[in-house]
């Protein structure tokens, strides 16, 4: 069945009695589940210190807007990686959040040349031999659906395909949007991908998961935990959100229609087609 509603949450009307909209900040991994690890550096170490900046930088100067945290320390959610992913997304909702933003720091085994910036959105890309997205693979196997079990990729590419309808064009522009932003820093661009990421895929909202560099590259590594690095990525990320944001709200003075499509029930199926 096909339910017709307003896309809400994609022009930030999610909080209309506080006029305010959401942005969920996760700091990748965390706990037990402690990512990429190069010289005595944690993924999720990383990860916490720039959504910090970056929640500190939007509280400071975009009072319509409120973050919130999936965490503020070192601590996971549950013992099992699944059950941790998908608290994440729980928070984004209990929050009605209008945008959910998930850090992360990349790594390529044995491929310390390999450099740059990339930010996923909820889908599938084409090119599964690049090696950005082998390095994805490689690093975060077990954060990714099982697209080898037929019913549960049927299901899923179902529900990314219906992304085109509600979500995803939002998705994109956040990504395009970041990505942009990275390159200004002079940092390679890998641009905006699909991957079918369990976290993202339990988040009911515009959602990205963007990685700010190759932990496996010696200098990439120097500038991602160096405190000149991690403003400078803060305030990409920054830019990014405000200029998001100043684009939905010019959508709505315009008086576009926000009405969408949106499979509920295939999505609840594919997540029990997933556990």
């Amino acid at each position: 069945l096909c339910t017709f509603l307003p896309l809400n949450n994609a022009f930030g009307a999610g909080n209309p009695a506080q006029n305010k909209k959401v942005v969920v900040l996760d700091a990748g991994h965390g706990g037990r589940f402690s990512g990429a690890y190069y010289d005595g550096i944690c993924e999720k170490d990383i990860n916490l210190q720039v959504v910090l900046k970056l929640g500190a930088l939007i509280e400071k100067n975009l009072p319509n807007v409120k973050v919130v945290y999936t965490r503020t320390v070192d601590m996971h959610f549950s013992e099992t990686l699944g059950v941790d992913l998908q608290a994440r997304a729980n928070i984004a909702h209990k929050n009605n959040a209008d945008l959910f933003i998930s850090v992360h720091s990349n790594a390529m085994p044995n491929k310390p040349e390999v450099r740059g910036t990339l930010t996923l959105i909820m889908g599938e890309s084409a090119g599964e031999l690049n090696r950005n997205e082998n390095a994805l693979y490689a690093n975060n196997k077990e954060e990714l659906l099982d697209m080898s079990d037929q019913k549960t990729a049927t299901i899923v590419r179902a529900y990314i395909q219906n992304l085109q309808y509600t979500y995803g064009v939002y998705s994109e522009m956040m990504g395009r949007f970041i990505q942009d932003e990275y390159s200004k820093l002079g940092l390679r661009n890998h641009g905006v991908r699909g991957q079918p990421l369990k976290v993202l895929y339990s988040t009911d909202m515009p959602s990205v998961l963007t990685e700010i560099g190759f932990m496996s590259n010696p200098a990439e590594l120097q500038y991602i935990t160096s405190e000149e690095g991690q403003n400078q990525i803060a305030k990409a990320l920054f830019s990014a959100i405000e200029r998001y944001m100043n684009a939905l709200n010019r959508s709505q003075g315009n008086g576009v229609a926000a009405e969408s499509t949106k499979q509920s029930s295939t999505k609840t199926t594919a997540k029990k087609a997933t556990r």
